[in-house]
C-alpha cells in the first residue's frame, strides 16, 4: 500500500509539473529580424523585459578576447538619449529591478518593472540596441571596471583559474577554450574602433531576441515593440558564427 501511494504522489507531482510547463506565448519577426516572444500572465501586476544578444565569448577575436562581457558592463554606460549612469535611476524610480549576463554563447540584459512601465523597459532596450555610448569615456571607465573584477574573482581567488585552465586544456582549438571574462593584456591593448566594430556587428536586431512576459496586454505590447524597435536598421553583414571543429581527443 505504501509504494502504492508513493508512485500515485510521484505521478501527480509529475502530471503537475507538466501543466506548469504548457505555457502559452505569442511568436513573431519584425521586418528587421527581430525574434520576439510575448507571454501573458496577469497573477501580478509585474512584467519582465529581455533582450538576449546571440554574442558571447566565442564570438570573439582570439586576440581581442573579453569583449562580449565587457559590452554587458559598457551597455550600461548610456545612450545618445540616456546621461551616463542614467540607465540605473530611470528603471529604480519607475520601481523596477535590472542585471545583465554574459555566458559563451550570449549576453542578456533584462529590467523586471510595475507593468505600467511596459513602455519604459522596451524604450531602455531599443537605446541599448541602436544608440549605445560606445566611446571613450565610457570604455576607460568599463575597463577598469571588468579588470578589477577579473582580479577579484580569478588572479586573486584561491581556485579562480581552475575553471579557465581547464577549459584551454579541454579545448585546443574552438574559442570555448578561453574565459568569458577575456585577458587582461586583451583588455589593456583594445581600442576605441575595436569597440565600435563589436557593437556594429552584434548589437543588431537581426542578431537578438526581444521577450517580455508578465501582466501585458499583447496588442499593446506589439504596438510598442514596433514603435521602438521597428525602424531599427538590419545588421549590415552576416553575422559571425565560428565554425571550427575541435580535433577529436585521443588521450
Amino acid at each position: 500500500m505504501r509504494i502504492i501511494i508513493t508512485l500515485t504522489l510521484c505521478l501527480g507531482t509529475l502530471f503537475g509539473f507538466g501543466q506548469m510547463n504548457n505555457i502559452e506565448f505569442v511568436e513573431y519577426d519584425l521586418d528587421n529580424g527581430l525574434h520576439v516572444i510575448l507571454h501573458q500572465d496577469a497573477s501580478t501586476p509585474i512584467v519582465a523585459v529581455s533582450v538576449m544578444y546571440h554574442v558571447g565569448s566565442k564570438n570573439e577575436n582570439p586576440n581581442r578576447t573579453g569583449f562580449a562581457h565587457f559590452f554587458e558592463h559598457l551597455l550600461f554606460e548610456g545612450s545618445e538619449n540616456i546621461g551616463r549612469g542614467e540607465y540605473d535611476t530611470y528603471i529604480e524610480e519607475a520601481g523596477g529591478t535590472l542585471n545583465a549576463n554574459t555566458t559563451q554563447d550570449r549576453t542578456y540584459y533584462y529590467e523586471i518593472l510595475p507593468s505600467n512601465q511596459l513602455e519604459l523597459g522596451l524604450w531602455l532596450e531599443s537605446e541599448r540596441m541602436l544608440h549605445a555610448r560606445v566611446e571613450n569615456v565610457g570604455i576607460e571607465t568599463q575597463r577598469e571596471v571588468v579588470k578589477e573584477e577579473r582580479r577579484q574573482r580569478v588572479d586573486n581567488q584561491p581556485y579562480g583559474s581552475i575553471m579557465e585552465e581547464t577549459m584551454k586544456r579541454v579545448f585546443t582549438k574552438h574559442p570555448y577554450r578561453w574565459s568569458v571574462i577575456g585577458s587582461m593584456d586583451h583588455l589593456n591593448a583594445a581600442e576605441e574602433d575595436d569597440y565600435k566594430n563589436f557593437y556594429s556587428d552584434f548589437y543588431v536586431p537581426n542578431n537578438a531576441v526581444l521577450s517580455i512576459a508578465g501582466d501585458i496586454d499583447i496588442d499593446q505590447a506589439k504596438e510598442w515593440i514596433n514603435k521602438y524597435f521597428g525602424a531599427i536598421p538590419k545588421g549590415k553583414g552576416e553575422v559571425y558564427r565560428p565554425m571550427v571543429d575541435e580535433p577529436e581527443k585521443n588521450k
